[in-house]
């Protein structure tokens, strides 16, 4: 009694220890643990190699104003890759650890910042999307959890404008569904702004002009950068491959095929419930009134993958999206303290919602991370060590396709004599994406490395026979599962051809 009658007079008071935060730092810690432990096990695969080559090989200028129109990317990540490289001298390993350590950031900003009660906080820091997929895989998307909630952080602040702009500039140079996502939010935001605008002093008016004049030249900026050039493959390959589809009679996916796979990606593995799923959290935000920054950006990145592109890897975008979305909806302490029994019965509803979605969820990241553990995610790694076993350097070897990038940032040079870079250029005329059987007759390298995507197809057409007239024969087939929820979306193998009498002559 005496020490807190001596702390009143002495103007302090008694602090308790906050056992919830020590709870939320011990939840971040396992997060933490399970993403580097998966780490461990993750055979990186050719679009993690593809940034990191790019941001080895070639200087800044060249990479912003040159090679990204043909990456399709903004450079952000690149630039964290090259500056981790040039300016800290990291090797390829460390690449796991870098979109670790912003995955990690940004569960981190959802333990400790997000209004939603511990229950749902602590088990969506485990979903698929924060755990795995752009957590362990080390691509730009690692930023995207971190920036995304930053951005609801911010959304409420309506008196500090460039806060959510920093944030918004980041996901704009980030990705492709990053532009649609600042530009979805900036939106909503300057909405809630003119709401209020006339409670807004002068000075901070003009730091709302301001942020919009930097957000519209950083989005300025980005189209000059990724504005295609004629040789551009994505868009000239593109009428050819409906072409080739057509005469092996393969029907492209429909728009409906496309969206029920979205909807079952990025929410609750099966398209009835995702979509019921969407429209239940969409009419909570409306009743919340901020029905614009959930609706937006899930629009705009579903109408995305539906007309242009969208592979199960980017499915997660949608639910980051959504996560942030519930956070600048959720009900404040005094909020709550007003509801009525309509408005406690809502949020309840919604809050058993949210639950259902991180049980799916963890389910899906139970099986991945077990998978990940079982199987090899890409052959890269293994055909790189079995080509430095057999010393295959000495003489000129041959890549076939996009994915023997994945084998090149093992080496520190480019060890393929057909391809002119060691990353994969995007660009017309194409290298190393056809066996050209002349060719090789010609050079007569030691060892073909052949990838694909689908290797009892590749086995069935006939396209090897070719090599075996050659004179060559299969040594060696590395293995990879493109790894997705509790299932495999492509495979990832390499083919590993040697030249009859290569080994005696070295």
């Amino acid at each position: 009694m005496a020490s807190e009658v001596q702390s009143v007079i002495g103007g302090m008071s008694p602090r308790k220890w906050d056992w919830w935060k020590f709870g939320d730092g011990v939840v971040l810690l396992t997060y933490a643990g399970v993403v580097l432990w998966t780490l461990q096990y993750h055979e990186k695969w050719a679009d993690e190699a593809q940034a990191w080559l790019i941001a080895r090989d070639l200087d800044l200028k060249t990479i912003w104003f040159h090679e990204l129109r043909y990456e399709g990317s903004p450079g952000l990540w690149h630039t964290i890759l090259w500056v981790a490289q040039h300016v800290f001298h990291a090797g390829y390993g460390a690449i796991g650890y870098i979109g670790a350590a912003f995955a990690i950031a940004g569960a981190a900003v959802l333990l400790f910042c997000a209004p939603f009660p511990r229950y749902i906080r602590w088990p969506l820091a485990f979903t698929y999307v924060m755990v795995y997929q752009y957590a362990v895989i080390a691509r730009p998307y690692t930023l995207l959890p971190l920036l995304a909630l930053l951005a609801a952080c911010f959304f409420k602040d309506t008196r500090h404008p460039e806060r959510i702009t920093v944030v918004l500039a980041l996901l704009t140079l980030l990705t492709l569904h990053g532009v649609i996502l600042a530009v979805c939010w900036g939106f909503a935001y300057l909405v809630d702004a003119v709401r209020q605008w006339t409670t807004l002093d002068v000075g901070i008016r003009r730091r709302y002009v301001s942020c919009a004049a930097v957000l519209g030249l950083t989005l300025a900026f980005v189209v000059f950068i990724l504005r295609p050039s004629p040789d551009v493959e994505e868009f000239v390959m593109k009428g050819r491959e409906v072409e080739l589809a057509a005469s092996l009679h393969v029907k492209p996916p429909t728009w409906s095929m496309k969206l029920s796979s979205v909807l079952a990606g990025s929410f609750l593995d099966f398209p009835i419930l995702s979509a019921l799923f969407v429209v239940l959290s969409g009419a909570w935000c409306a009743t919340r009134r901020q029905l614009l920054p959930f609706a937006l950006p899930v629009v705009g990145l579903i109408v995305l993958y539906v007309s242009v592109h969208g592979y199960s890897h980017h499915h997660g975008t949608i639910t980051t999206a959504v996560m942030a979305a519930f956070w600048i909806a959720w009900p404040t302490k005094k909020e709550v303290a007003r509801f009525d029994k309509r408005r406690f019965r809502l949020n309840h509803a919604m809050t058993g919602l949210l639950l259902i979605f991180c049980a799916v969820q963890i389910w899906d990241s139970a099986g991945v991370i077990r998978n990940e553990y079982l199987y090899p995610y890409s052959g890269a790694q293994d055909a790189a060590n079995v080509l430095k076993a057999e010393g295959a350097e000495r003489s000129p070897i041959f890549g076939i396709l996009y994915g023997v990038a994945g084998i090149q940032p093992y080496f520190d040079h480019n060890i393929f004599a057909n391809l002119s870079t060691s990353y994969f250029h995007h660009g017309l005329p194409l290298e190393g994406t056809t066996l050209e059987l002349p060719e090789v007759a010609r050079v007569k390298p030691g060892h073909i490395v052949v990838f694909t995507e689908q290797p009892q197809l590749l086995v069935d057409s006939g396209q090897l026979n070719g090599l075996l007239g050659l004179g060559y024969k299969m040594v060696h087939f590395s293995d990879g599962y493109l790894l997705y929820r509790r299932g495999v979306y492509v495979r990832q193998v390499y083919f590993i051809f040697r030249r009859e009498g290569w080994r005696e002559q070295h």
